[in-house]
């Protein structure tokens, strides 16, 4: 090799360890940065005598890894928004023996209508058993409330996460046209697709997403069912029905659970839309569904009432509509015929609510008729998911407990699926985090390659120096 040859080589390495240097100096400080990825410096060996050659940087990613982990991270928000919207009312719904709950309140009906049979005459009693179904009704009345503002909290939940998404996939694209103008390996590269990947981390807790890069080094983003949310820099916006909980990009629509629709089923976003349009109207309808129950059978029972007349139960005041179901435990109230002034109508309890004057002080007749009604078949509505017939009795305590399961399920779920994305996440961040110690040997390296290109650069600089001194 040429004295000339072995000053360009040694040039070279000092220069690509210099460029060493620099990139594992960034890594240690850096290491503390959750979106930062680890870099490491490419090096080729240059045309015979030119040295080695700085290529540019490397993120250390493995793309099987992230999308893994994003998918993990999508399945573990699509549960957590179930989990979290059911459970103010997974508590109000109460636990098993909970006089307040609305199981101990129908358990505490029958038992004062049981204390009424064996003495019908007494007003303490008659009072026991009116304020005992007026309880009902008002645990109905707010449950049904709760379920409502629940369904109005995710409906602000979903269109906040259309506002984020929108916003991200809109930050996107300006990263993709940035990327576009960069040099592919250079550092301001490779700080942008940390910020992309961090962009991508973020959109997956919102939306199951699919990725594929482009030429430029840019991104296409689609739904997992295909539907396109951004190419290059351009956005398909992504909008939100809230009057029937449909989702569109652009004009396609994307709702999650919709056949034919290429959307996605998991995510933040799809656990909020399933609550919206499935969870929660099947509640409604359970609940509906008791205070139905409750309606017709003491209306039943009680052979005073003229046609149309309502019972002990009425649908805000009125007879029960058969057609107007939907929302009746919202409605449920006491007959006010029985509440008259000063109670001087209690003796309703006994007689019914059809009476026009006290009967017979020990007739039970009624009011053992009003207990029987709890065991009375019932045929239930499908959308109730709890079967084709059902007694009232048996109705309420199915039904608190198919509803606190829907809410300690998702819990569950998101709790093992956690666990999972967590295993994920610790191994992607051992592969593309920086783990210091390993930095630091690497500057041990690049000391030891600076000394030796340093002491070759001194010997070439003797050599010459003597050539010099002999002429």
């Amino acid at each position: 090799m040429s004295i000339t040859n072995a000053f360009i080589s040694s040039r070279s390495g000092l220069a690509a360890t210099a460029a060493w240097s620099e990139v594992t100096s960034n890594n240690i400080a850096n290491a503390d940065r959750a979106d930062y990825v680890r870099r490491s410096i490419l090096l080729t060996s240059g045309p015979t005598g030119s040295g080695v050659q700085v290529e540019g940087l490397r993120r250390e990613v493995d793309g099987a890894l992230d999308r893994m982990h994003r998918q993990e991270m999508s399945r573990t928000a699509t549960q957590d928004a179930v989990a979290d919207g059911l459970k103010v009312h997974a508590a109000l719904l109460g636990e098993p023996g909970d006089p307040l709950s609305l199981q101990g309140r129908i358990s505490a009906l029958q038992s004062r209508l049981d204390e009424l049979s064996n003495d019908p005459a007494q007003p303490g009693l008659q009072r026991a058993a009116l304020d005992a179904a007026a309880s009902v009704a008002s645990t109905l009345n707010t449950t049904s409330g709760r379920l409502s503002e629940t369904a109005a909290n995710t409906r602000e939940g979903i269109a906040s996460d259309v506002v984020t998404l929108n916003r991200l996939l809109s930050e996107t694209a300006e990263i993709n046209r940035q990327i576009a103008l960069r040099e592919p390996g250079t550092r301001d590269a490779a700080a942008l697709e940390d910020t992309l990947a961090a962009k991508l981390d973020e959109m997956s807790q919102i939306v199951d997403l699919r990725v594929q890069r482009q030429p430029d080094g840019g991104i296409v983003i689609y739904t997992a069912g295909g539907t396109p949310l951004l190419e290059g820099r351009d956005v398909n916006a992504v909008t939100f029905s809230a009057a029937d909980g449909r989702l569109f990009a652009g004009d396609a629509e994307i709702t999650p659970g919709v056949s034919g629709a290429r959307g996605f089923e998991d995510g933040r976003l799809a656990g909020r839309i399933a609550l919206l349009n499935d969870v929660l109207p099947r509640m409604q309808t359970q609940l509906d569904e008791a205070a139905r129950m409750l309606v017709e059978s003491f209306t039943t029972a009680d052979t005073t009432l003229a046609p149309g007349q309502p019972g002990l139960f009425t649908d805000a005041g009125a007879a029960f509509d058969p057609l107007a179901a939907a929302g009746l435990a919202a409605r449920i109230t006491i007959n006010e015929a029985v509440r008259g002034p000063g109670g001087d109508t209690l003796w309703r309890m006994r007689d019914g609510i059809g009476a026009t004057a006290p009967g017979p002080q020990s007739d039970s007749t009624r009011i053992e008729a009003m207990i029987a009604s709890f065991s009375t078949v019932y045929t239930l509505s499908p959308e109730a998911g709890l079967g084709a017939q059902g007694r009232l009795s048996d109705f309420v305590p199915t039904m608190i407990a198919d509803q606190k399961v829907s809410h300690s399920s998702a819990q569950n779920r998101a709790e093992s699926l956690r666990a999972g994305a967590q295993v994920l996440e610790t191994a992607r961040l051992g592969f593309q985090g920086v783990n210091v110690d390993d930095e630091l040997q690497q500057l041990v390296a690049i000391e030891q390659s600076y000394g030796a290109n340093a002491i070759m650069m001194r010997t070439l600089g003797e050599m010459v120096d003597t050539l010099l001194a002999a002429f």
